[in-house]
């Protein structure tokens, strides 16, 4: 059983609407929630909704004759707004199931003294969504001062009239009751039962065993009345002998039922009488054959096997499929039985690690999602520096190369175009020399 104070939500404040009469469909100060008419009555119903709010009970708050609440955070235990019900006469038993039912939780131990203000108001919104701070009128309020505590199954009632012009009345009932797991005047006992045969005491949250069960965690088999030399094992009311013990109430060593018969031993369970000593059959042992081998912690009883749990068949052979269990939790009839320290269906849930910090719940899964989200990120970060390094050492490798490559071609090319230049201007000069020497030769011929 697990008893902890945790600052979570500890239980609810309930409230039935019954009835709201608005026979005029006037507001508090007697006017129309739409407008006269010309025969000085109302035009259309009021658009009517509700405001809730709850709160501790204060000297300088408890004005109950005030007509309207100011601040929303007045309401220190909850505070709540509906939506447009209906007109100016409303049988709230008739709207849609639990339409009717207001649920104000409250985040702390219950202390008995209450406030609880209602205003009932007529929507000016241009589009019938009356919102916290929106356009409206107050039709009428009621404040209730007084003290209840946690029972589940007793509704207090109250009925407002307003005797004056606008003729309302509004009648409704309320209680408190404690959210699941918590007990107590003050809904502030915390407590989970962790075995099968155990409950929680409604008023006090205390642990209570079921009949025939003790111990801390209610998982201690309760033996027979009487019972000498056996055990139980996983059901109450049991006598499992011990070996070289027999009878109902283990009470006669079967030495001396031996010593007592000299001549033929009564074995059991199918066993031969030879020499005074009995022959088991298989799966069989004992001085007369009682006890079945049993396997996997099972112990025998009057012939047969009390298996553990997560077991069955006639040996203890059979393991039952169970669920993985975690934090060191016991799988007992195919659940998962936590220790002191864990709750939920597979023992994943770390009592000591649930903290309350502004209204939101941290545990060490999330710490452990934060930081591999964390490194995850570094990684990216540092892949992509050396990814960025990498890269620009091979842009600038292959700049150098291609630039090499260019003064090579580059020399080449202009030791092609020397050449050439060479060349050609050698055979220019050849061929003025070639036209030199016609000349010489024309000019001797015209001497001769």
């Amino acid at each position: 059983m697990l008893q902890i104070q945790l600052c979570t939500s500890a239980g609810k404040f309930e409230i039935e609407l019954e009835r709201l009469v608005n026979r005029k469909g006037l507001n508090i100060n007697g006017t129309c929630c739409n407008g006269p008419d010309r025969f000085f009555s109302c035009i259309s119903p009021c658009k009517t909704f509700i405001r809730f709010c709850l709160r501790n009970s204060n000297p300088n708050l408890d004005n109950i004759n005030r007509p309207s609440l100011v601040n929303n955070q007045e309401c220190t235990y909850s505070f709540d707004e509906t939506p447009i019900l209906g007109g100016n006469n409303i049988d709230f038993n008739r709207l849609p199931q639990y339409a009717n039912l207001i649920v104000l939780p409250f985040k702390f131990s219950w202390m008995g003294d209450f406030v609880l203000h209602i205003d009932i108001f007529n929507d000016k919104t241009y589009d019938g969504q009356p919102y916290p701070g929106s356009a409206r009128e107050l039709i009428m309020s009621t404040t209730i001062r007084s003290s209840i505590y946690p029972n589940s199954s007793s509704w207090q009632h109250s009925q407002t009239i307003d005797s004056s012009l606008t003729s309302h009345e509004f009648s409704f009932r309320y209680r408190v009751s404690c959210s699941t797991n918590f007990y107590g005047s003050q809904c502030s006992r915390f407590c989970s039962p962790l075995s099968l045969h155990s409950r929680c005491d409604p008023q006090t949250g205390d642990i209570i065993c079921q009949q025939g069960w003790t111990g801390i965690d209610c998982n201690k088999a309760i033996c027979r009345k009487g019972c000498q030399h056996g055990h139980c094992l996983n059901q109450p009311d049991q006598c499992i002998c011990h070996r070289g013990w027999t009878g109902d109430n283990c009470e006669v060593p079967l030495k001396q039922l031996i010593k007592i018969s000299n001549e033929k031993l009564d074995c059991k369970n199918g066993g031969k009488s030879i020499k005074s000593k009995c022959q088991c059959p298989l799966g069989f042992q004992g001085l007369l054959c009682e006890e079945r081998i049993c396997l996997n912690g099972g112990l025998s009883s009057l012939g047969k096997c009390i298996c553990p749990p997560n077991y069955e068949g006639k040996q203890c052979e059979i393991e039952l499929k169970c669920p993985i269990c975690r934090n060191n939790g016991r799988c007992e009839n195919k659940k998962c039985v936590c220790t002191k320290e864990f709750i939920g269906q597979y023992c994943e849930i770390d009592i000591r690690l649930i903290q309350k910090k502004d209204g939101k719940i941290f545990s060490m899964e999330l710490i452990i999602l934060l930081f591999f989200i964390v490194l995850f990120i570094s990684i990216l970060i540092i892949l992509s520096c050396i990814f960025y390094k990498y890269s620009n050492q091979k842009r600038k490798q292959l700049r150098q190369i291609q630039e090499i490559n260019f003064e090579k071609i580059w020399t080449v090319e202009n030791n092609a175009s020397t050449n050439v230049f060479k060349e050609s201007n050698e055979k220019i000069l050849e061929k003025k020399d070639i036209n030199l020497k016609l000349k010489q030769i024309d000019i001797q011929a015209s001497l001769v």
